[in-house]
């Protein structure tokens, strides 16, 4: 099922890496199953997120909880990310805000995946910060649901207000896009999710399935490269190809295909001008979570519409040089 929607919008304590605020939970409902398409299927652990949220009604709404993380305390963090971080707080009484440093993530895992040694043992052997901090803003948002943002990232409308309250009940995932435009190498169409921001309630067959990919992801880069985990050091796109937006991207088409038993690509979201819920994940129009170059290359209007702001520190792009055959991205 395919819906659109207008949107709606208007102008602690310290350990084991998280800072902690506070947290609300609602219930609410939500079903959901089909079989994949094609050759893919979808793992055990998917199928067992399927189940368990067809067995779970009411449902819980989205957890009043937004995670970020970093690969230090929040005393360290910097003028700007803590300015950044202050938006959040500010737009979001009621929230509780997480930061998982890199020693507070690897507890994290270990507690809550206990009995995923598959999760944990590839988690724990990641040697790069970059691709430990994709995975594991997935694992939160599996196993305690919320936002996820950036450090980089600031809040300009409360996430109360993200979801048009007709689409609320029956969304499970919110996404957005990053790229939509023709500016990539020799003018091919250049489409993408955002990974920087998302919002899942918990225990998402979707989040789950995007985790197997990641984690596969990250085996067969291991393999191609002859490396160990620890040792795997990736190119700037790999990097986005492996674990990053590229890799969300991917996924999403491959689960929707899977979810609607048809073939969905970028062309069922390019150019949209209103939120899209398609099987329980909802896609917001480039203008919610894009940055503003990147909503006039699609040559959208910013219309004050932005849900949030990006501000590309960029921090991970200087210990992970542009490969050989790097693609032209915004």
């Amino acid at each position: 099922m395919i819906v659109s929607h207008g949107v709606r919008s208007c102008c602690g304590t310290f350990a084991l890496g998280v800072v902690v605020f506070f947290l609300l939970l609602h219930p609410l409902r939500h079903k959901y199953r089909r079989e994949p398409k094609t050759g893919q299927s979808f793992s055990h652990d998917t199928e067992a997120a399927i189940e368990k949220q067809q067995k779970n009604s009411p449902r819980e709404d989205f957890p009043k909880k937004i995670w970020t993380t970093g690969p230090l305390s929040p005393m360290r963090i910097g003028k700007d990310a803590a300015d950044y971080t202050r938006t959040w707080m500010d737009l979001n009484p009621g929230y509780r805000y997480e930061l998982l440093t890199d020693g507070g993530a690897a507890t994290y895992v270990k507690n809550n995946f206990p009995g995923d040694s598959n999760i944990v043992d590839t988690y724990m052997a990641l040697g790069d910060f970059i691709l430990r901090a994709d995975l594991i803003r997935y694992l939160a948002l599996l196993k305690d649901g919320g936002v996820y943002n950036d450090l980089d990232v600031g809040c300009k409308i409360p996430i109360d207000l993200w979801i048009p309250p007709a689409l609320r009940d029956n969304t499970s995932v919110v996404l957005g896009i990053e790229a939509d435009n023709n500016l990539g190498k020799g003018g091919n169409k250049l489409f993408g999710f955002v990974n920087w921001t998302l919002m899942a309630r918990r225990d998402q067959p979707f989040i789950r399935y995007l985790i197997d990919h990641v984690i596969r992801n990250l085996h067969e880069a291991a393999s191609k490269h002859n490396e160990t985990l620890g040792d795997l050091r990736l190119y700037r796109q790999e990097v986005l190809d492996v674990t990053g937006p590229a890799a969300l991207t991917q996924t999403a088409f491959e689960y929707l295909s899977a979810q609607t038993q048809t073939t969905v690509t970028a062309q069922n979201f390019s150019k949209m001008k209103r939120p899209r819920l398609v099987e329980g994940i909802l896609v917001l129009p480039i203008n919610s979570f894009g940055a503003g170059h990147q909503v006039r290359w699609s040559g959208a209007d910013e219309d004050g519409s932005a849900l949030v702001h990006h501000h590309f520190a960029g921090s991970w792009k200087g210990s992970h040089p542009e490969g050989p055959q790097e693609q032209t991205r915004t």
